[in-house]
């Protein structure tokens, strides 16, 4: 063990705010990655001002922010865009979420920093992609829920209503789709020793992730021999019981046998009931079913019939609440969570990333930056000739 992570030694310029593109660099920071996180003086990224903070601390910056470093650089300056170029030719990687279009206004575009880093593994990160007719739209994260199909795979199953996950899943996919794919790239630069463009739609990420299991009999395009069968999630709900809540998985056929026997249903012997194909196909028979154990578990204890289940080999859990995660036996063996001793905010906790490299470990414990806290220092490593004084003074960096 080196006690490094595995990205050290990479260092990527972040021209990005909110969470997508930000998400990315965050994983490779937390993996070792020196990351620059260029800023616009005054506001920064806007994720400095959402979501639950203390002391004027967002608990979402610092965890998509920690191990970074900040230079609050002004962009549309001649010199803010010399100095981003100059940090360009140095670095590995640069991604950024500006619209299509924004990056070659500003000059900062592949073709630009190419020039002077031929291999630069230059990541844009859109709402809607670079053609088409949505790809000037703004997007947030709840829009792109909507229009790639997220609300709808969600509709209830009795109402039809469609309804969207009380969390920034798109962000938060498309990060991971993209810091995967940064990585790729750099594994491809190992061999063939040039860069690349990557570019990625949080639509796209979004569509990808749904459709091998909600897109149903969408993916066959001719029409005869179609077989619905039994979704693997859709109507997967939680048991109520009389004291909590759980969730089973009884796929198999001996877990799905063992389900119904502690639940009040044996139905041992039952053809439709003795295989996953005939399961599968008889789907609807199943939901009835499953309708009536739902129905008898309201007269259960919880954790009384989980210990019937777990010594029957089912796969089931109790329902917990986020809060509960960091404090449970299974998260402590785990470590995936951390303490992190932020200077204004006091101690805040948070998860690692998830992976565990056994040689390369990640790098844990590190706070997210004041804004502009390492201009100096960052311009002092590039060795700009102007002081930063004078840079300050003329707007170029704060």
């Amino acid at each position: 063990m080196n006690g490094k992570g595995p990205f050290h030694g990479i260092r990527v310029i972040e021209l990005a705010s909110a969470l997508a593109a930000p998400g990315a660099s965050a994983i490779l920071a937390d993996q070792g990655a020196d990351v620059i996180k260029i800023e616009p003086p005054g506001m920064g990224d806007i994720l400095r001002y959402m979501g639950a903070s203390r002391h004027g601390v967002s608990n979402l910056f610092q965890h998509y922010n920690r191990g970074k470093r900040s230079l609050a650089l002004n962009l549309k300056h001649p010199d803010g865009l010399a100095i981003v170029r100059r940090l360009a030719a140095g670095a590995d990687v640069l991604l950024h979420n500006f619209r299509p279009g924004v990056a070659e206004r500003l000059g900062v575009d592949y073709a630009a920093l190419r020039a002077v880093q031929p291999k630069l593994i230059y990541v844009t990160v859109t709402g809607f992609g670079h053609e088409g007719p949505y790809a000037q739209k703004p997007a947030w994260d709840n829009v792109v829920q909507a229009f790639a199909g997220v609300a709808h795979s969600q509709a209830d199953t009795g109402t039809g209503e469609p309804t969207q996950y009380y969390q920034i899943f798109a962000d938060k996919l498309t990060a991971l789709t993209a810091a995967q794919a940064i990585g790729a790239a750099l594994f491809a630069r190992e061999r063939s020793g040039g860069g690349q463009e990557i570019r990625l739609a949080m639509i796209d990420a979004v569509a990808a992730f749904l459709w091998p299991d909600t897109c149903g009999s969408a993916a066959f395009l001719e029409p005869d021999g179609i077989l619905d069968g039994q979704s693997l999630a859709k109507g997967n709900r939680l048991l109520r019981f009389r004291d909590g809540w759980a969730q089973v998985a009884p796929t198999d056929d001996a877990s799905f046998l063992a389900t119904c026997r502690i639940l009040g249903e044996d139905v041992a012997g039952d053809p439709r009931f003795a295989t996953i194909r005939a399961r599968n196909e008889n789907a609807q028979e199943v939901r009835t079913l499953f309708g009536r154990l739902y129905a008898r578990a309201r007269e259960m204890a919880v954790d009384e019939t989980l210990a019937q289940l777990e010594a029957a080999d089912v796969p089931c859990a109790k329902a917990l609440r986020v809060d509960e995660l960091p404090t449970h036996p299974q998260f402590q063996a785990n470590g995936l969570f951390s303490v992190t001793d932020h200077p204004r905010a006091g101690p805040i906790r948070g998860p690692r990333t998830p992976a565990r490299f056994g040689a390369t470990p990640d790098v844990v414990g590190l706070k997210a930056p004041e804004l502009g806290e390492h201009s100096e220092q960052i311009l002092a490593e590039l060795g700009w000739e102007t002081p930063a004084a004078v840079l300050r003074e003329q707007g170029v960096i704060a």
